[in-house]
């Protein structure tokens, strides 16, 4: 772990996130961000009317495309995110985001300090309460994930290799869920559950920036973070 030192504040910068888990945070971000735009359109499809006549009209065509490719970049960010949380050389992060019994203690603690401003123990990476989130945000994504496919396969041929794919994979939303106006609706109640938790997140990393004085969003850009020295 990389330490620079920092004059004449009593802070030293601690290089806490490489290139690559900066990118795959800001492609996680972006695809998000406009799959939520996306996605609100397409179940409410009257917020944006276009000029002219229907026939040279593609609103609703291009909505989903763009939908259809922010899921891709979604998809293979979270199965990056995957695979470095177990194989990273930098930093395998799996078990700090394990609701263990430890990572539930020190979660307890970071939210108490955010009532009474009392600074936690520094975390290198996120802290425990952070790992929790960002779990139950990734579930969440996983679901959206797999409910979007199950959605989206209805409008593909039956014979497509493509649509034989995802039948096999997420059929079994559908059956669980109880058909596909069940799926739709678990689908748009969740976007809206996400929505909330990005904006806690967002909240949190901006508050403990200003609070705390650590850097916590400038270290997802420049991959630094301030620790305080003893």
């Amino acid at each position: 772990m990389a330490v620079r030192e920092i004059s004449p504040q009593k802070k030293v910068l601690v290089y806490t996130r490489n290139f690559t888990n900066r990118l795959i945070h800001w492609a996680t971000f972006f695809s998000v961000l406009v799959l939520m735009i996306t996605g609100y359109y397409i179940g409410e499809p009257t917020a944006v009317y276009g000029q002219g006549e229907a026939y040279n009209q593609f609103i609703m065509a291009d909505i989903r495309y763009y939908h259809f490719l922010a899921a891709m970049v979604l998809d293979v960010s979270l199965m990056i995110w995957f695979y470095l949380a177990f194989m990273s050389l930098h930093h395998r992060y799996w078990k700090e985001m394990l609701p263990l019994p430890g990572t539930i203690k020190g979660a307890a603690e970071v939210a108490k300090s955010y009532l009474t401003f009392k600074k936690p123990p520094f975390y290198a990476h996120f802290d425990p309460f952070d790992g929790l989130l960002f779990m139950v945000l990734i579930l969440f994504m996983v679901m959206q994930m797999l409910t979007g496919f199950q959605l989206y396969v209805q409008a593909l041929p039956a014979d497509y290799w493509w649509s034989e794919l995802i039948h096999v994979t997420t059929d079994w939303v559908s059956a669980l869920l109880g058909g596909s106006q069940h799926v739709r609706l678990v689908h748009h109640i969740m976007q809206w559950i996400m929505v909330a938790g990005i904006i806690i997140h967002v909240y949190l990393q901006i508050a403990k920036t200003i609070i705390w004085q650590d850097g916590h969003i400038g270290q997802i850009v420049g991959g630094y973070k301030f620790r305080d020295v003893e």
